[in-house]
């Protein structure tokens, strides 16, 4: 599915959603979830492969275990947004910053080894 495609899914879930909200909201609630898991799985062949491409240039370069780090720090920060999305659409602002704080709590917990080892590693030049 390309971007155009995308877009059009989106903005015409978004048309239906605002009619829908005026007689039952949590259909339309529904209806944004739906169309939200249809387009991350539209994009999963393309994250697949993007994802390959970065573990292949990591396994050349050496630097396959920062990378794994990466990744995750990138998937954390992707389902942190859209659950916080998903909760300001139904009118939960403050659940919606939690889950944004849990997602920033979550990634930077995943990066502290490797914050860890470059001190090291700034200890061992300077020394």
């Amino acid at each position: 599915m390309n971007m155009l495609q995308i877009a059009g899914l989106a903005l015409s879930a978004v048309a239906l959603a605002v009619l829908l909200r005026q007689y039952r909201a949590e259909y339309a609630m529904a209806l944004g979830l739906v169309v939200s898991a249809a387009i991350l799985l539209a994009l999963m062949p393309v994250l697949r492969e993007t994802v390959g491409l970065l573990t292949d240039i990591a396994s050349k370069s050496g630097v396959s275990q920062t990378l794994g780090i990466i990744v995750k720090s990138i998937g954390i920060a992707f389902v942190a947004g859209i659950a916080a999305d998903v909760c300001r659409d139904a009118g939960e602002s403050a659940m919606a910053s939690k889950v944004e704080l849990a997602g920033k709590v979550a990634i930077l917990s995943l990066a502290m080894p490797m914050a860890m080892q470059l001190m090291e590693l700034f200890e061992r030049i300077l020394q």
